[in-house]
């Protein structure tokens, strides 16, 4: 940038020591020089603000290389985007299921103030009013341009003015329900499935998105959100990515057989033993089920390659911020819980990075507390952009800047309303509706395993982490029909379709 307002400012010097021409003629050549400077200003005006690729993933956990949240995770090409840039590995959403935690993330606003607490929870009644991230950079002028999942569903928007152009999900082969692990339980399911890479969804996304990154209009910044669907159940992907982990050598998640003996009926509740991990055990699943959410992050990662390999071969290349984002964590029988919907940090915590040419070293890591809710206005300070009035998160830009910054935050998840989760660096602190509580202490205890909320000499430590939750939250969007958050809920018909201010809602994939 500094070198393209150097070379402007030479030729205008240039200009200064030619002598001009006669009036008359000035007036002859003026509208072609007025259309010279529309051509040089509007590319400077694109210049000016960065491009954004902004990647959602859906239901992937720390089972990533870097993040070490599993021995045998294998995934090179996320760790090479995180590479690029700074990996926030103490990252947290806003909400451990997908409309809660991508609406927060979009709107900037928590569920306690929405009401969207959970997937049952309606989103398009509040989401139609408030300024989102991409409605927010479509007002400023970007191009934005989106596809796959990044909201629960596009109709969880509201309306169909928000992006310039949208794509809905592009759709697999055999995502129907089909019992390959004879549980009976829905998408709860998992197996391989005859197919090529090139027939599935999020590769047909990967194709689109690079395509956009090649071709898309260079008179104004882009900002394209990819929403990739995997590793959302159900676990089906080509055999290739299931050999990559024989089963014979799969190594379960590292759990206490008497994990839920000192945790309050609540959190109890939030964990269904009874449910699928009951189901897991009775079909001897366990080992294939963690075999199969390999092997399903494994084809993610490699679509991930396809993308970066894209956007290095595009004129963007070297002006592009990058938002790496997974809308929550998953167990996989961690406390005899499974998916989402829990305040534990299997469900809380995700995979979260960003690429800020100018701004982040390659190599970064910062172990700061953070939530989504930092995510909006980090965004419109890379990309110079107001903030919108009613965004109250904490910037990243200082730790982006140095990960050892001063950073006083707390990250913050809530999971139906009354019960949230406060995660400092050291504790975490969850708070039911009924009042029931559990603390850990992570630098002794990473696992959870031991509650220490009634030991004496932690009242001063609740104290400090309650401080961050409300006093006052609204009601559920469903009017208190939308349940507790524990089943999936949305649209199970991939489709596709294209947005815009004439375009019409795409369906969803996926709960």
């Amino acid at each position: 940038m500094a070198a393209l307002w150097q070379a402007r400012a030479n030729h205008c010097k240039s200009l200064r020591r030619q002598s001009f021409p006669a009036p008359a003629m000035i007036k002859r050549l003026l509208p072609a020089l007025l259309a010279l400077l529309v051509l040089l200003v509007l590319p400077l005006q694109a210049a000016d603000k960065p491009d954004v690729l902004f990647i959602a993933v859906d239901d992937l956990n720390d089972w990533t290389t870097y993040l070490g949240g599993h021995p045998q995770a294998r995934t090179p090409n996320i760790d090479r985007l995180v590479a690029r840039g700074m990996a926030f590995t103490n990252a947290h959403c806003a909400a451990p299921a997908c409309n809660p935690s991508r609406a927060a993330l979009m709107s900037g606003l928590r569920p306690w103030t929405t009401g969207i607490y959970t997937n049952g929870d309606p989103a398009q009644g509040v989401l139609k009013d408030v300024q989102t991230i991409n409605r927010h950079f479509l007002a400023q002028g970007y191009n934005t341009r989106g596809g796959g999942k990044i909201y629960h569903g596009y109709g969880s928007e509201g309306r169909t003015d928000s992006w310039t152009e949208w794509s809905g999900l592009f759709p697999s082969i055999n995502e129907h329900d089909a019992n390959m692990n004879g549980l009976k339980n829905g998408h709860f399911d998992w197996g391989p499935v005859d197919a090529k890479p090139s027939d599935m969804g999020d590769y047909k996304l990967t194709d689109w998105a690079v395509n956009h990154l090649r071709t898309a209009p260079a008179d104004k910044p882009l900002f394209l959100g990819v929403g990739y669907v995997k590793p959302h159940l159900p676990w089906y992907v080509p055999k290739e990515y299931f050999d990559r982990f024989p089963l014979d050598s799969i190594k379960l998640p590292v759990v206490k057989e008497d994990d839920l003996a000192d945790i309050p009926p609540a959190g109890v509740k939030m964990a269904r033993p009874e449910g699928d991990h009951a189901k897991v055990l009775q079909g001897n699943q366990w080992h294939k089920a963690v075999q199969a959410y390999l092997a399903t992050i494994s084809f993610l990662d490699d679509q991930v390659g396809r993308l970066l390999d894209g956007l290095d071969a595009s004129p963007r290349k070297d002006n592009t911020v990058i938002i790496w984002w997974t809308d929550h964590g998953w167990a996989l029988g961690e406390k005899q819980h499974w998916r989402k919907f829990a305040l534990w940090e299997e469900t809380t915590r995700t995979s979260f990075a960003i690429v800020a040419p100018g701004v982040t070293r390659p190599g970064s890591i910062c172990t700061a507390p953070v939530d989504y809710t930092n995510l909006y206005p980090t965004l419109c300070q890379l990309a110079g952009l107001p903030l919108p009035a009613h965004v109250k998160g904490a910037s990243l830009l200082p730790l982006l800047e140095d990960p050892k910054a001063t950073w006083s935050e707390v990250a913050v998840c809530t999971h139906g309303k009354g019960n949230h989760s406060a995660r400092d660096s050291r504790w975490r602190y969850i708070r039911y509706a009924d009042g029931s509580e559990e603390l850990y202490d992570h630098d002794n205890d990473p696992n959870e395993w031991t509650n220490l909320a009634g030991d004496v000499g932690t009242s001063e430590i609740k104290a400090r982490l309650a401080a961050v939750f409300p006093r006052e939250e609204a009601k559920p969007t469903s009017g208190g029909k939308g349940g507790n958050g524990s089943e999936d809920g949305g649209d199970k018909k991939p489709g596709k379709g294209r947005g815009g201010k004439k375009g019409k809602a795409a369906k969803t994939a996926d709960n």
